[in-house]
């Protein structure tokens, strides 16, 4: 993929999606990212180029596809104290795949998690404990993500799965640990501009094709 073509973005309001679509403007990419109204940025940066819908409407997927070379999914549900999201995302990526399929579309990048598509043995004790007080808690949203790998790995499209456990904040140091099998402890973490970074280089260069992957520092 050229560095100077178009990727499109679905998740582009949360932090994820805003940094990674400024590590692809770094890069020389230009963007086209799909936003609920009222949730896309202010003032739009040069190079990006701002869809104003809805996930669930295929028209307004086609619109932000249309013209790009690779597909970066970063959306998901938004936990915590008191909320119950519904889930959304297995519908919402089946619902891009269609889309790029009727556009010859074929690289996709989609940020899922560490926990989603089922028992792994690369889970310290501490983390299986956490897993089952998740599931408990969430058990939709645990089938939906479940669902949503699913979908991808299904899609026949070129795809690449990226599955950080935990998500810091801090500042980056510019690598990142990629591989299908890590051990995933209480500690693992990978700092936001990484990942950010490796999900922009990943639709570039495509090194774990058809692979799922587990990201840190």
């Amino acid at each position: 993929m050229d560095d100077t073509g178009w990727i499109a973005v679905f998740g582009g309001s949360g932090n994820t999606g805003r940094e990674l679509i400024a590590a692809a403007l770094r890069k020389g990419l230009r963007v086209r990212a799909l936003y609920r109204p009222g949730s896309e940025p202010r003032d739009a940066p040069a190079g990006l180029e701002i869809i104003r819908g809805q996930l669930t409407e295929p028209s307004d997927v086609r619109r932000t596809l249309e013209g790009t070379n690779g597909v970066v999914i970063v959306f998901g549900p938004r936990l915590g104290r008191h909320k119950n999201p519904e889930p959304f995302c297995e519908k919402a990526t089946a619902s891009v795949i269609a889309e790029m399929k009727g556009l010859g579309i074929e690289r996709l990048v989609c940020q899922t998690g560490a926990m989603a598509g089922g028992d792994t043995p690369n889970w310290t004790p501490f983390v299986r404990r956490f897993v089952r007080r998740y599931r408990r808690q969430y058990p939709a949203i645990d089938a939906d993500r479940d669902a949503q790998e699913a979908t991808v790995k299904g899609s026949g499209l070129d795809w690449t799965l990226a599955k950080p456990f935990r998500i810091s904040g801090s500042r980056g140091r510019g690598r990142v640990r990629v591989a299908p099998a890590i051990r995933i402890s209480a500690f693992t973490s990978v700092r936001l501009s990484d990942l950010a970074q490796f999900l922009v280089d990943e639709v570039i260069e495509g090194r774990f094709h058809r692979q799922a992957v587990y990201c840190m520092n």
